[in-house]
């Protein structure tokens, strides 16, 4: 019986033995390297042939990492980095930039090492999805491994993101055969891509809105991951790729380096520099030697790093910030335009400058020329005629510049009226002055300018001058200095002051004679001729008074009784009306025959300077002068003071006195203050010679 029992019992060991061996881990040579799951709502399968497994441990370690790599059915690529491989589930963080280019492992991580240096790190967990031209890294998700003797399983359930930051899932289950057989050491991990870096900066000078592309490695494709600025500012980019980011410049910023943050890591570009922006000088006119301030944008504290130019020459700059630039005007400066740039950059244009210099010559003393005899007068001396480009016969003011310009018989010169800085324009080799009969004098210089709101001076040569010319109407460009010749015909004013006006409605009008007196308009190009007053009998056309950007009046006649003027307004113009009643209190010794020197008009109010004879001198009459202002334009003028001329010249024996006495000419003005300038002229013969030297010159009263 015992002999029984005994096989039974051993037999029921065997039974036994093999129920517990089917729970054992599947042998090798049973298990399948497999794939299944999906990926964006597409589903998967793949088998052995398209999975790559690589076992990371170093000797002596009992768990290394695992690197998985997939190819899918349609080319794209799933890998899956395990940094340590034990059963269990492991939670994804972000570690890498959500999208970067095709082939793009990730960005590498970096620790430092005791001594300072950086070393590189195994990564951490990860998943990369290979498609088209990007590489998506998860962002978020879980994997959890089984592991069976040799084989391994897990399951993964992860999230990625677009490039435009939508969110897609992969969830499935993988599972690897044997996965030690391929085993490298940890020095073999495959680095993810190079560092965060910024290779360069394109342009890296400009402007507000200029577009900058940065270059370099370890950015993100998905623009939210990429956190730029330029010093301290927040850019937004406005594309983004693995290895370019580009922005554009913002208004309020300045120089500075750009900072790419991703995941937390920095780097820093090269210096972005702005380009200078001038906004003003603090004065337009100086003379050599002399200081001026440009006031901007984007200049530097480091004054060695800027340039200024005047025309060609270069300033020297005697300190500087990011907002202002003090220079000083070094001998050989000629006027030009102010330029600002960044020391081998291209400069910038600001606003024409002018270069000044002290009159050659001054007159006498101002009381050995006048006498005031009536009100609270002040007399200055702006340019006298024996300067360099003197004597000076026709005077125009340019209010809204403040200057004044004046044209002498060796040169036209503009004078800041604020500080009586003196710069010429032309000389007499400039086409306003050519003469075809060789002769250059009082009779042969332009007759009349008109300072225009385009920045052109206009106005007419004399007719004497030009005997053999088709035309003799000019066109001054105030900065290039080019004459442009208008149309084809002379005009000839006859007598009185030969005034033209230019409207901003480009319209030019000019007081003519031809077959009787006229008022005529034209284009801009002297074409188009409009009669706008035709014959004007019983006084002949005297002053043109500016009222307007397209109006005047155009006053008659040649004493103070038997004024008269028309309202000109575009192509509308007045009949006459009588101006000698509203004159009476500006009469010299009750005398009507009166002369009106000069009518201008400022902030809407008429201004006018008067003469009459009031003595003699060896039988030869003195003047006296009357000033006064019709408010408004409308009513009387109310006299404001009068004066005489006291200086006196010889001439054949005889005693004479100088003079402010109406010619062929305009010979008084207003500035945007209401003080009067006026020409006392230099003694000639009526020929043009002079008899007694380049006396007079051009003087401003004051007064209250």
């Amino acid at each position: 019986m015992k002999k029984i029992l005994l096989p039974l019992f051993l037999l029921g060991l065997w039974v036994t033995g093999c129920k517990e061996d089917t729970e054992d881990p599947i042998p090798v040579e049973q298990f399948t390297t497999q794939l299944s799951g999906e990926i964006a709502g597409q589903s998967i399968s793949v088998n052995s042939s398209a999975i790559q497994g690589i076992y990371y441990a170093d000797q002596g370690e009992s768990t290394g990492s695992l690197e998985a790599s997939v190819t899918l059915p349609n080319g794209e690529r799933l890998t899956f980095f395990l940094n340590e491989v034990k059963a269990g589930t492991l939670t994804l963080t972000q570690i890498f930039p959500a999208v970067m280019e095709g082939n793009s492992f990730g960005l590498r991580s970096e620790i430092p090492s005791k001594a300072g240096e950086k070393v590189q790190a195994i990564p951490g967990t990860y998943v990369k999805y290979l498609k088209s031209a990007n590489t998506f890294f998860a962002i978020s998700g879980k994997i959890t491994i089984k592991i069976e003797g040799d084989n391994l399983t897990f399951d993964w359930e992860v999230t990625f993101r677009d490039v435009q930051g939508n969110t897609f899932t992969s969830k499935g289950t993988l599972t690897l055969k044997d996965f030690k057989s391929n085993q490298k050491p940890k020095a073999e991990v495959s680095n993810p891509t190079s560092n965060l870096n910024i290779l360069s900066i394109s342009p890296d000078y400009g402007k507000a809105g200029t577009e900058v592309v940065i270059k370099g490695a370890g950015f993100s494709a998905l623009s939210t991951e990429n956190k730029v600025k330029l010093g301290d500012l927040s850019l937004e980019p406005t594309s983004s790729s693995a290895t370019e980011i580009k922005v554009k410049i913002p208004e309020n910023g300045s120089h500075g380096k750009f900072k790419v943050e991703v995941l937390g890591s920095s780097v820093e570009s090269g210096t972005f520099y702005y380009e200078p922006i001038v906004l003003s000088l603090n004065k337009t006119s100086a003379k050599v030697g002399e200081d001026f301030t440009i006031t901007g944008k984007h200049f530097d504290a480091d004054k060695t790093l800027l340039e200024v130019k005047i025309g060609a020459k270069v300033m020297d700059i005697v300190s500087s910030t990011l907002t202002s630039i003090q220079v000083k005007i070094p001998a050989g400066t000629e006027s030009g335009k102010v330029s600002v740039a960044r020391k081998g950059r291209s400069e910038v244009e600001g606003p024409e400058f002018t270069i000044t210099a002290d009159p050659v010559a001054n007159g006498p003393a101002i009381g050995d020329i006048f006498e005031t005899l009536s009100g609270n007068l002040s007399f200055e001396e702006v340019i006298v005629n024996s300067h360099e480009y003197g004597p000076f016969w026709t005077i125009e003011i340019d209010k809204e510049k403040n200057v004044l310009y004046a044209v002498g018989e060796k040169g036209l010169v503009s004078i800041n009226l604020s500080n009586k800085s003196i710069t010429k324009v032309v000389n007499t080799s400039s086409e306003i002055y050519r003469s075809e009969i060789g002769i250059i004098n009082a009779a042969t210089i332009p007759q009349t300018i008109f300072a225009a709101a385009d920045g052109n001076l206009y106005g007419i040569k004399s007719v004497y001058s030009v005997p053999l010319s088709p035309n003799n109407v000019f066109k001054l460009n105030l900065e290039s200095k080019a004459v442009t010749m208008l149309g084809n015909s002379k005009f000839n004013n006859g007598a009185g002051v030969n005034g033209i006006f230019v409207g901003t409605n480009k319209s030019i009008y000019i007081p003519e004679f031809t077959s009787g007196y006229h008022l005529a308009s034209y284009d801009e190009n002297l074409g188009n001729r409009n009669v706008l007053i035709q014959g004007m009998t019983g006084g002949l056309a005297t002053f043109i008074i500016p009222m307007g950007a397209n109006s005047f009046r155009l006053v008659r006649d040649n004493t103070l009784n038997s004024l008269k003027y028309h309202e000109i307004n575009g192509t509308e113009a007045s009949g006459e009306v009588a101006m000698g009643a509203t004159l009476s209190g500006m009469q010299v010794g009750g005398q009507v025959l009166t002369q009106p020197i000069g009518l201008d008009q400022t902030g809407g109010n008429i201004y006018g300077l008067f003469g009459g004879a009031a003595g003699n001198v060896a039988n030869y009459p003195q003047f006296e002068y009357t000033l006064g202002v019709q408010s408004g334009a409308t009513g009387n003028f109310q006299k404001k003071g009068g004066f005489k001329i006291k200086q006196t010249f010889e001439y054949l024996g005889t005693t004479y006195y100088l003079s402010s006495r109406k010619t062929f000419n305009k010979i008084m003005g207003v500035d945007k203050d209401g003080s009067i300038y006026f020409l006392i002229s230099t003694p000639m013969t009526s020929q043009g010679v002079q008899v007694a030297g380049p006396l007079g010159g051009i003087y401003k009263v004051k007064f209250q």
